[in-house]
């Protein structure tokens, strides 16, 4: 609701939200009212509301991103829990806060930088929660699910690299410590591939343009450089309780990206075929500010 004189007071403040004219508004309008448009300017409105949903779909996005690693960062954990300690952790818990704290740290920040995606506007709300049904299905249905069978293959390769074959005392040592790298690199790859399919609910990155957001490919460059260090380094790996993965190992570990996006893709399309019943598709470019008309 919008208004600006004193006869608009009640509806002002009756409304869910009620906005006031700063310029030309009486004081009774701006103190009835919740918010004060300072310039009086109507397609200020509109673009307040798309920077607000643009904010709300980024934190989403920021949302899946870590959930999904999270998924990848509990299953070896819970593998180990179900065997009773038989079968090894394939990360231990100072990966697990490596990952957390400086792998998928920059890739998180720019996942806010993202631009509105076309038709923000012309889309229907989906809901007022920041985490529903469709973001858990989508974490850990699909995305999760996904990264740590990759990253539990990398660790089980880089076993059988050895020599180990199932009913053999696991290795220890610097076998066990290769086996590691290749779970912990699965992890970070998958999460490379993991930022680009966060950038959208409902189209695959390539559809977005791989250039789009200069910050994330700025962040995945480092996050890479950061993969390499951490693996190669002996002083930081030997910390880390990893070291450099062998090659069948790191081959599954790599294949970590085009699973994920493939995955993606496919759950984007499935979701496609059933659309919201007032959905619009997002490549409907967005309503310029201009065309809308004040209301209230």
């Amino acid at each position: 609701m919008t208004g600006d004189g004193v006869n608009d007071g009640p509806a002002l403040r009756k409304a869910d939200i009620g906005i006031a004219m700063g310029a030309s508004g009486t004081d009774v309008a701006r103190e009835a009212a919740d918010l004060v448009l300072l310039d009086d300017n109507f397609a200020t409105i509109v673009a307040a509301i798309e920077e607000g949903r643009a904010t709300f779909t980024n934190i989403r996005r920021f949302l899946t991103y870590h959930l999904t690693d999270n998924v990848a960062e509990l299953t070896p954990f819970l593998i180990w829990g179900l065997s009773g300690g038989r079968f090894p952790l394939a990360i231990g818990v100072l990966q697990v806060l490596c990952l957390d704290i400086v792998t998928d740290l920059l890739p998180a920040l720019a996942l806010g930088a993202e631009p509105p995606s076309p038709g923000l506007l012309s889309r229907p709300l989906t809901g007022r929660h920041l985490i529903d049904s469709s973001l858990l299905r989508r974490v850990f249905g699909v995305l999760g699910p996904t990264e740590a069978v990759i990253e539990m293959a990398a660790f089980v390769t880089g076993l059988v690299a050895v020599g180990w074959r199932p009913g053999d005392p696991f290795p220890t040592g610097e076998q066990l410590l290769a086996a590691s790298g290749a779970a912990f690199a699965a992890v970070v790859l998958g999460q490379v591939a993991n930022a680009h399919a966060c950038r959208s609910a409902t189209r695959p990155p390539w559809r977005l343009g791989w250039t789009s957001n200069h910050l994330m490919n700025l962040a995945l460059l480092v996050q890479l450089l950061l993969l390499v260090g951490l693996l190669a380094i002996p002083p930081v790996a030997k910390f880390l309780g990893q070291s450099v993965p062998s090659p069948a190992a790191a081959l599954v570990a790599c294949s970590a990206i085009p699973a994920l996006l493939v995955v993606d893709a496919l759950h984007k399309r499935l979701r496609s075929k059933r659309p919201h019943p007032n959905q619009v598709p997002e490549s409907q470019p967005t309503a310029a500010a201009g065309n809308y008309s004040p209301v209230g």
